[in-house]
Formats: structure tokens, sequence, C-alpha cells
């Protein structure tokens, strides 16, 4: 009994105060108890774990809102990677960081809860399955685009243009996306 009641305060801990990134799309709820999903984070995008109670863990994400589209959190400013969307109806709440001027969007961060599944701490892996997956599978038909061909807010709709051309599982859409977008900014070495 002490074995796991240790065992479970590592996992705890683990999970506590770090940042992890999800491996595909997670849902989002607005309480710690609720059953309605509120909205989606998507893969690869950090968020820094506050704490966990069941199956939830309660975190926070900063990033940038376009004034225009105050349920969205972008990735970066001016550009459309997104990081985490909420349903119309179900606006959370955010603290601005950084009032945005002249045209630029409000730095942000924002408070959700999610679940405790298809999280990882490091980064890397899963880029490199994203790069490795999007070369192996795009260049079955063509010369493959390099990725800074394209700039952010280009590629979601191109990559899903072919996306039923290939051989690429649809849970690996957003984490593609996401590699693709970022990696055309140069923020993926």
């Amino acid at each position: 009994m002490k074995k796991l009641i240790l065992a479970s305060l590592l996992v705890s801990s683990t999970l506590s105060a770090s940042i992890l990134y999800p491996t595909d799309v997670k849902p989002v709820y607005l309480t710690p108890d609720s059953k309605d999903i509120a909205g989606k984070l998507l893969p690869t995008n950090g968020i820094d774990v506050i704490e966990e109670s069941g199956d939830r863990i309660k975190f926070s994400l900063k990033g940038f809102v376009n004034p225009a589209a105050s349920n969205v959190i972008y990735y970066s400013n001016g550009e459309r990677i997104i990081a985490l969307s909420f349903a119309k109806t179900k606006t959370p709440k955010y603290e601005i960081i950084k009032k945005g001027e002249t045209g630029k969007w409000d730095e942000v961060k924002v408070v959700a809860y999610t679940t405790k599944d298809s999280l990882e701490k490091d980064l890397k892996p899963m880029l490199d399955r994203a790069k490795q997956t999007y070369q192996e599978s795009c260049s079955i038909c063509h010369h493959l685009h390099k990725e800074s061909q394209y700039n952010p807010n280009q590629w979601p709709s191109l990559f899903k243009s072919m996306l039923s051309r290939t051989p690429i599982d649809k849970k690996d859409e957003w984490l593609i996306i996401q590699y693709l977008q970022k990696a055309s900014k140069g923020d993926i070495k």
C-alpha cells in the first residue's frame, strides 16, 4: 500500500509545476468537474501545469488574442497558429499580460482544464515524428515542399487540401500542421 501511495505522489509531483506538451488534440474545460467541452488544445503547445485532480489537470497557457476572434489563443502575434480554441459560446476569461499596440494582438494568459492523458515532457520526439510523417507521406506524389516555402497562415489549408491523398492518420493532422506552421517561422530547427 505504501508503494502505491508513493507511486501516486511521484506521478502527481511529475505533472504539477511543469511544462507539458499535448501529443494530439485535447478537450478543454472551464471548470475541473465540467463534462461540457469548452474548447480544444492543439498539439505541441506548451502548457504550464498548475495542479491535478482526478483525471484532470489545471493549466495555464500564454499566447495572443486577436480582438476580432477573442475565443482563440494563438501561438504567436499576428499569425494564425492556433494554440487553444474555444467555442464562441464558451469564451474563457484570460489575463492580459500586454495590450497590443498599433494593430498587434494582446498577449494573454488563460487558465483552463484538460485531461491528464496524451501529454509529454519532451517536445522534440513529437516534432521529429511530425517531420518524418510529413516527409514520408507528402513526397509520395510530388517533390517535398520546404517548410519555409509557405508562411504559417498558408500551411493549414494547403495541407488539408492534400490530406485525403496521403496515408496520414487523421489524429496526426494537427500535429503535422503545427509542425509545418512553427517550422515555417523558424521556431523549429
